[in-house]
């Protein structure tokens, strides 16, 4: 069974998922290897899966404290990224 975290953070069987795309694109940005997106057909919301590590969830209570710190440029790429492959998710037919 999943248990959810503050910051829709789901301890699910393949990682760590998150709807949220700006913790996501930190997790990215702080070196969290994501694992997969995909598209939850009944809420309609896109959920990024990451690898699971003991300091994913240090680092989302950093990212939540506000204490967290990774490269301003590498964040926005990184949300941009997400933003692209979130329109590809819902455009598609295909899984990802």
């Amino acid at each position: 069974m999943s248990e959810v975290f503050s910051g829709d953070v789901i301890d699910g069987e393949k990682g760590f998922e998150t709807c949220d795309l700006y913790l996501a694109a930190f997790f990215m940005s702080a070196g969290c290897r994501m694992l997969s997106a995909y598209r939850e057909q009944k809420t309609k919301r896109v959920y990024f899966c990451f690898e699971k590590t003991p300091i994913l969830m240090d680092l989302r209570l950093n990212y939540f404290s506000r204490e967290a710190k990774v490269p301003a440029a590498t964040y926005a790429d990184n949300i941009k990224s997400l933003k692209s492959l979130c329109h590809n998710i819902v455009t598609s037919t295909k899984p990802w």
